[in-house]
């Protein structure tokens, strides 16, 4: 199984600009990983982003003291965030050989259609 870092990456997506990339990665995500059954690897990516968002948080409401500075309310949302932003991340690199298949028929049906009404 191939890991791919990035969206460029993708033999499917290869051709497409940056932004198309995008919303088509977006657009299969919604549609086949997110709304569909759940599955092993799904439940895996969704564990994944739950714990690292978890972890980011919990490590952030102890940064503070580790350097001798008060409390501060701001560090454990602060660190859910970039644990959000992470967690997002590695979700979308598990769902990508998922999604592989539905890249090139929404390339054909849905990318195709918006770019004419646009």
């Amino acid at each position: 199984m191939s890991i791919y870092w990035s969206l460029r990456n993708v033999p499917e997506l290869a051709s497409l600009t940056r932004k198309q990339r995008g919303q088509v990665h977006e657009q299969c995500l919604q549609r086949y990983f997110f709304r569909a059954p759940a599955t092993i690897r799904s439940v895996l990516a969704f564990l994944s982003a739950i714990f690292i968002t978890s972890g980011f948080a919990s490590l952030a409401s102890r940064l503070p003291s580790w350097f001798g500075m008060p409390h501060k309310f701001w560090a454990i949302p602060l660190g859910a965030i970039v644990g959000m932003t992470i967690g997002r991340y590695v979700l979308s690199r598990i769902a990508i050989p998922t999604l592989r298949p539905f890249y090139h028929e929404f390339i054909k049906g849905d990318l195709v259609r918006s770019e004419h009404a646009a």
